[in-house]
């Protein structure tokens, strides 16, 4: 029998889905991809729909990164 130990990418691995899966399920993020998906769509831009996803995404993480650098710096 194996036993899966918990190691520290396990641990960050985790930390990173469940932000990935927050900020996927938050009402900003749909209005934000909708928003991309028809400005995209409407510039013929290839594979809109995925691409407005990975933009979405992309921008709130970032968003969110430059959140907490901000909060460590006035700490």
């Amino acid at each position: 029998m194996v036993i899966a130990v918990p190691d520290s990418r396990d641990e960050e691995f985790r930390k990173i889905i469940d932000q990935v899966a927050e900020i996927c399920l938050s009402k900003e993020f749909d209005d934000l991809r909708r928003e991309l998906e028809t400005i995209y769509e409407n510039n013929n831009i290839k594979n809109a729909l995925l691409t407005a996803f990975q933009d979405a995404l992309y921008s709130i993480l970032a968003e969110k990164e430059e959140a907490r650098k901000s909060r460590m710096l006035i700490y």
